[in-house]
Formats: structure tokens, sequence, C-alpha cells
């Protein structure tokens, strides 16, 4: 079963699960949201500014960083995630005839060698590869347990989970910040 396929059903059976992209950008959303909470929190411990309402504008903003995190995690898929899931899973077959996980590390990190190339850039190039590298793994996992033919986590436990995290990191913060 190719990357296309996975988790989709044929005709007249049920779904058993998400596909890879799906998962993937499951994966990116909570990394997103659990940044986006750390940055309410830091925001949060800011000094007050004129106007004194920072807890209100964290709370207006949150919806649009929430667009902008579903936005990202969607380009960040379609442009990183698939194709270094393609080129691993590629070159696994190519040399061993099988996929493991272990071809994925080196197959993400094609995509920040160039800003290794620049030192000003070594941060956000290990940040995006330390972002991107769980999503990568997670679809993979996805695809090999599609491909053996055993059930996939569904999305719904990944974000469900994820909701719970974000909301502990929020709980736990806001005790810690009190």
């Amino acid at each position: 079963m190719d990357m296309a396929t996975a988790g989709v059903a044929a005709e007249g059976t049920a779904r058993k699960g998400a596909a890879p992209s799906a998962v993937a950008m499951a994966v990116l959303g909570v990394e997103g949201a659990l940044l986006c909470a750390v940055l309410f929190l830091v925001g949060l411990g800011e000094s007050p500014g004129l106007g004194g309402g920072e807890p209100f504008v964290a709370f207006a903003v949150a919806p649009l960083l929430l667009l902008l995190v579903l936005f990202a995690a969607t380009v960040l898929t379609a442009a990183y995630v698939l194709p270094a899931l393609l080129l691993a899973h590629w070159t696994a077959r190519q040399l061993t005839g099988r996929i493991a996980w272990w071809w994925i590390p080196p197959a993400c990190t094609l995509w920040v060698l160039p800003a290794l190339a620049v030192p000003s850039w070594h941060l956000t190039g290990l940040a995006l590869y330390a972002a991107v590298l769980s999503p990568t793994l997670a679809a993979h996992h996805t695809l090999a347990r599609a491909d053996a033919g055993r059930p996939v986590q569904p999305c719904a436990a990944i974000l469900t989970w994820g909701t719970l995290a974000v909301l502990c990191v929020v709980v736990v913060g806001g005790v810690v910040r009190g």
C-alpha cells in the first residue's frame, strides 16, 4: 500500500484509521498548540503595558494563533513531512528492500542542510528539524501499520491527548506563575 491509499478504505469496508498526512498535521497541530500555550503564559508574565488588559488580548488573539498553527501544520506537512517520508521510504526500499524508522531522521536532515550553511540560521534549522521529526515518525508509523493491515490510530486520539497536554501546560504554568 502506498501513501496515497494508506488509511483509505476500499469499497464496502470500514475505514481503519487516518491517512499519514492527517496524522502528521494532527501532531504538528498539537506541537503548535503547546507552543502557543507556552507563549501565552510567557506573554501573561510580561510587565503590564498602558492598557493593562493583557489576559483579554491573549484570549482574543488565541483563535488567530490557532488558525496560524493549522496553516503552518498544513504547509509543513505538504512541503517537509511527506517529501521526507517519501524520500526515506524510497531510499530504504532501494537499499534494503523494506522500510524502517531509522531512515526518517537522515531524510528529515536534508531539508535543514541549507540552514546549516548560514551560522545565524543554525538554531532555526534545529528548531525546524525538532518540530518536524516527530510528525514524520508518526506518519511513518501510520503508513507501516496500514501496510501491515493493522489498525491505525485515529487523529481524534492524537488531538484528544494533545488537548489534555495543552491544558496541563496552561494549568501548571498558571499555578507556577500565580
